[in-house]
């Protein structure tokens, strides 16, 4: 059923006071475990060392006391698993597409431009979904905001990056050196192979898993889990209630 006029701007108004009080931070700190567990499953799942991945969020609320303190030590935690992360999940793919760093803005290796080409693909499917829950895609709790940075749908696709990063385990088996073009220093697909790759990630988001959810059905997509997670955040932000992402979906 849509939401009533007057939910939709409760919506908003409650989005833009959790940033100042401690909803927000849950909020960040819900979405920071939920990437990270899924970076730990997805390293376990080919049996590389997640030991590196393991964060004492109790600590960080003790150490910790204003909401600005708490965030910024958040930021910190994402970007240290997040290279930690890297370091393993770069050992599944062969020397001539891995790079030396993850690398986003103009990236020149090939596997970083497949996860920037998968990630904004994702991006876009976020971002519909931000939209349907009536929240202000710009304003988010984990990543910073930024003129022009939709930091809501930055904070949303952590949730399911992990996703694109396993599918881009197999799908590069595939590849062959002809797959690629080279413009100055940066690798990337070419045309047809782009268009490739982005069908099989929208059939990677139609495919149908076991439902987390809801009751009435057994199994869903995973395009339908992504447009839920936003509507579950709305309903935190309008309510008094807990706050869970959804973890463990596996390709």
């Amino acid at each position: 059923m849509p939401l009533s006029t007057d939910k939709r701007v409760k919506t908003r108004l409650k989005q833009y006071e959790a940033y100042q009080n401690h909803k927000g931070v849950n909020i960040a700190k819900e979405i920071l475990k939920a990437r990270i567990s899924s970076q730990i499953s997805l390293l376990e799942k080919y049996c590389l060392d997640s030991s590196r991945l393991n964060v004492n969020f109790e600590k960080i609320d003790a150490e910790n006391k204003t909401i600005d303190q708490i965030r910024s030590r958040l930021t910190g935690i994402e970007g240290k698993c997040t290279e930690q992360y890297f370091k393993q999940y770069w050992k599944l793919f062969p020397k001539c597409l891995k790079p030396k760093k993850r690398e986003k803005y103009k990236a020149q290796s090939p596997l970083n431009n497949l996860l920037n080409l998968g990630y904004e693909i994702l991006k876009g499917e976020v971002y519909k979904a931000v939209l349907a829950a009536h929240l202000d895609p710009y304003l988010g709790y984990l990543h910073s905001i930024q003129f022009a940075k939709p930091s809501l749908v930055c904070d949303v696709q952590e949730i399911f990056r992990a996703l694109i990063e396993d599918f881009l385990v197999t799908y590069h088996q595939n590849l062959e050196p002809e797959s690629f073009t080279q413009k100055e220093k940066r690798i990337f697909l070419k045309s047809k192979e782009k268009l490739r790759l982005i069908l099989e990630i929208n059939r990677l988001f139609k495919k149908r898993i076991l439902n987390k959810r809801r009751n009435y059905s057994k199994k869903t997509t995973i395009r339908t889990v992504i447009k839920e997670e936003p509507i579950k955040l709305a309903q935190y932000l309008r309510e008094n209630k807990t706050y869970e992402p959804v973890i463990g979906i596996s390709v």
